[in-house]
């Protein structure tokens, strides 16, 4: 996997939720007001990363995700705006 774009919150994917879905925090985010409820950002870290939805993001500031396929629209979305920004 090579080096992300960008990277918009810095999340270990081993860790899950009691759903199985990923979580990280939001002070992790490198700017919190794009980690919202349905967006679509790269998470992970310089060495496993992957496009994520955002489910939710609870009052104690922990942020839910599930990753979505390389070939899914969105992913190849926020890839491609992230090489270009």
């Amino acid at each position: 996997m090579t080096k992300p774009p960008r990277l918009d919150l810095w999340a270990d994917f081993n860790n899950e939720d009691d759903d199985g879905f990923g979580w990280s925090a939001l002070h992790h985010a490198s700017d919190p007001a794009l980690v919202t409820p349905g967006a679509r950002v790269i998470a992970g870290t310089e060495r496993a990363w992957a496009v994520a939805e955002i489910l939710a993001v609870d009052d104690d500031g922990m942020v839910h995700f599930r990753v979505l396929p390389r070939n899914d629209p969105d992913s190849r979305r926020v890839l491609a705006d992230a090489s270009n920004g």
